[in-house]
Parts: C-alpha cells; structure tokens; sequence
C-alpha cells in the first residue's frame, strides 16, 4: 500500500487539499454561528409570543366582576354565562328543609293549627 507521501509531488497537493479543507471548514462554521443566532432569535421571539399570549387570554377570561370595567362594557350574553355558572356552582345541602325561619308567622299557624289552638287569639 503506497502513501499519498510516497508519490513524488503529493506533498504540494497535499497542502493544496489541506488549505481547500481549511476553506471549507471556515465556511460551515460561520454558516452554523449564523444559523444558531437564527434559532437564538427565534426561541426568544417565541418566549414574548407566549408570554403575550398567555396575557391575552387572562384578559379575555377577565369579566365585569373581576375587571373594574363596568357591567355595560361586556360583550353580550356575559351576565347570562355567568348566572348559568353560578347557578351550577350552587346546591342545596340535603340536610335542610325548604321554609323560612321557625320564627316566621307561617310556621306559627302550622304549630298552632297543630296544637288545636287559635294562632290569632
């Protein structure tokens, strides 16, 4: 096997070969930092996307209840959205009794009525 070294005047075209590869190399180098700085600029720009977005969406999930804006700057159909979640958010605990206060005058004619007594008298 003979050596590129052992053929007379490779040593010239070795060190053409070398400087060509040299070349090469430099360029794909500046052609990656270009390329990373890319990428850099990218990611931060998609990092101030986010972060605008997730703005957006907390001010648009904001209502007149929580916003300090007033209850006739909300877009239609709000004040109904939100009853219907409150509504749902609300029930009766099972262990009460529909009714007013026992002191309320109606539970008075029920308790007398009950005794066989005159509420009135």
């Amino acid at each position: 096997m003979r050596l590129v070294s052992d053929v007379p005047g490779a040593a010239g075209e070795q060190g053409g070969l070398v400087s060509r590869l040299r070349a090469v190399i430099g360029a794909k180098d500046e052609q990656i930092a270009a390329l990373t700085a890319g990428l850099e600029a990218s990611r931060e720009r998609e990092r101030r996307l986010e972060l605008r977005l997730a703005e957006v969406e907390r001010r648009l999930s904001m209502d007149s209840t929580d916003s300090g804006t007033p209850s006739s700057r909300e877009r239609i159909g709000a004040k109904e959205a939100r009853r219907a979640r409150q509504q749902s958010e609300r029930e009766r605990s099972k262990d009460r009794e529909r009714g007013g206060q026992p002191q309320d005058s109606r539970h008075r004619e029920i308790f007398y009525a009950g005794l066989g007594w005159d509420s009135t008298s």
